[in-house]
């Protein structure tokens, strides 16, 4: 099979996948009220015609279970498969991403969907962006097997509905992360009208892209203080923003903020 007739081969099954995926997210809209109801400690992923039930606590980061049809039933034993799958279970690796992926979804969900950590480090520089959250690591099958993506969430400001793939690192590793969140961004550009569908019925509300995705990543803050790294990444379409532990979760910090905070101080 010559290597276009796999690239389309595969670009059939990521439409099947996506197809199947959006009704998953018709299952995960359903469970909206029990999300609020639980104070936000849960997370349903959607998946081929189903979901997966994710915890957020912060010692059991993504912990879960998957393939759950049946939203009368998930409503029915939740007590029980949280427990099981996301509570009295071996925390695993509690990786740092995933520490910082699941307080990032619960932050989100606690706010009515707003990404106000990323609010708040976009005004510190002056130009504040609005993100809905929509969901986290859609699976998709590809040549190489299969390609993931952190978080998928909405920008809204300026009345425009764009598309944002954001990657998250534990580490400050640039090449991993402009091949990943390229490849993924261009996923996302190439099946637009899916993912429109499945941006859609995941928020309830209509959903029009209006331009190609925006690239987005987070990784840990340079210790040095501002951003060495956002000239060169900004430079490739990528938004970069660094992270650091507080008390109570985590802070997000955008270079060109620490920049303006120094400058300031300067000019005292």
């Amino acid at each position: 099979m010559s290597s276009t007739a796999i690239a389309d081969v595969v670009v059939n099954r990521q439409e099947e996948r996506l197809r199947a995926i959006i009704a998953g997210a018709r299952i995960a809209r359903e469970l909206g009220p029990i999300v609020r109801e639980q104070g936000h400690r849960v997370h349903f992923r959607p998946s081929s015609r189903a979901v997966t039930m994710v915890g957020l606590l912060p010692d059991r980061p993504q912990r879960g279970v998957g393939k759950l049809s049946r939203p009368e039933e998930i409503l029915a034993r939740f007590e029980e498969l949280f427990r099981t799958h996301c509570e009295d279970i071996d925390h695993g690796r509690p990786t740092a991403e995933k520490a910082l992926q699941s307080w990032i979804i619960k932050n989100a969900q606690t706010n009515g969907g707003r990404m106000l950590a990323f609010e708040r480090a976009t005004a510190a520089a002056g130009a504040p962006v609005e993100l809905v959250f929509v969901t986290d690591e859609i699976s998709l099958p590809s040549e190489d097997g299969k390609i993931v993506c952190d978080l998928l969430a909405l920008r809204i400001d300026g009345g425009r509905q764009t598309p944002v793939v954001i990657e998250l690192k534990s580490a400050r590793e640039m090449t991993r992360l402009i091949a990943q969140v390229d490849a993924y961004a261009r996923l996302v550009d190439l099946h637009a009208a899916l993912f429109g569908e499945l941006y859609a019925t995941l928020l309830d509300r209509e959903v029009h892209f209006d331009g190609p995705s925006e690239r987005w990543s987070v990784w840990p803050r340079d210790p040095r203080g501002g951003e060495r790294r956002e000239p060169e990444l900004a430079a490739r379409g990528i938004h970069v923003l660094g992270y650091e532990m507080t008390a109570d979760g985590y802070e997000l910090w955008s270079g060109r903020a620490s920049r303006l905070i120094r400058d300031r101080a300067l000019s005292r």
